[in-house]
């Protein structure tokens, strides 16, 4: 796996939120179907918020709110200050938001990439996903969640987005702000290798990595940046997504007010 400093990951970061709507659906492996991406993506379109923004998603937690990353909602944000209204998708109906709270260190430190968005209403036919609070991810296998651009692990993106996919990889490091992984080639001996190995593409930004326990599904963390050198999308790079165990408190005490 591809580590970088601390001030690298500031810099992409930065990069990230300034390129909001070019950054990171899901590019999958290249000996595997894209219809079997699709089906797997089945199951968690009910507890999916679109931002209705180019390349951003959300995952809905409570009855009136979603979770996202703070480069995303910032936009949303800024168009609610000027007055202007704005609706989310869920499950394929228009919600309007009331509200966007981003993280208050975000822009200071250049982590926190986190949000919370209030909406007038959920739509009947969507799901709330719980927040995973364990601190045990690495190692666990994640499905992650989108309908940006795809393509494939050695083409890399190649495919214009609108189509919701999932895909699977195994957290490969964890520290105090971000889950980790790398997008395993297939021809390569690796343990590390999930069925449904993919990794987020242009498109995906904001949106979930999902946990499966015990047939419940939690939200473990949020789609944030991609290290790449150059090429994205391609086996060997390595995704940012900010950790929601590190944030449930202060998660809950804002949506308690």
């Amino acid at each position: 796996m591809k580590y970088i400093t601390i001030i690298g990951i500031f810099s992409i970061l930065l990069f990230s939120t300034a390129s909001t709507l070019h950054t990171p659906p899901i590019v999958i492996r290249h000996d595997k179907s894209d219809a079997e991406y699709i089906k797997l993506a089945e199951q968690f379109k009910p507890y999916m918020c679109h931002l209705n923004l180019p390349d951003c998603e959300g995952t809905i937690i409570a009855e009136q709110w979603a979770i996202t990353a703070a480069h995303c909602a910032i936009e949303i944000k800024k168009k609610l200050e000027k007055g202007k209204k704005h609706c989310v998708i869920m499950n394929d109906k228009k919600v309007e938001v009331q509200e966007v709270i981003i993280h208050p260190k975000w822009k200071d430190e250049g982590y926190h990439d986190m949000a919370l968005i209030k909406f007038q209403e959920r739509p009947k036919a969507t799901q709330l996903a719980k927040l995973y609070t364990d601190g045990d991810e690495l190692g666990q296998v994640t499905y992650f969640v989108g309908k940006g651009y795809t393509g494939n692990g050695i083409k890399g993106i190649e495919k214009t987005y609108g189509q919701l996919r999932a895909a699977t990889n195994r957290v490969k490091s964890v520290n105090e702000f971000w889950l980790a992984w790398e997008f395993d080639d297939p021809r390569k001996s690796s343990n590390q290798l999930t069925d449904y190995e993919g990794i987020s593409g242009p498109g995906d930004s904001g949106g979930p990595a999902f946990i499966i326990r015990d047939d419940e599904i939690y939200v473990a963390g949020i789609s944030s940046f991609q290290d790449h050198d150059g090429v994205e999308g391609i086996y060997g790079v390595t995704e940012y997504y900010t950790r929601v165990s590190q944030y449930i408190n202060w998660i809950r005490d804002q949506i308690r007010h």
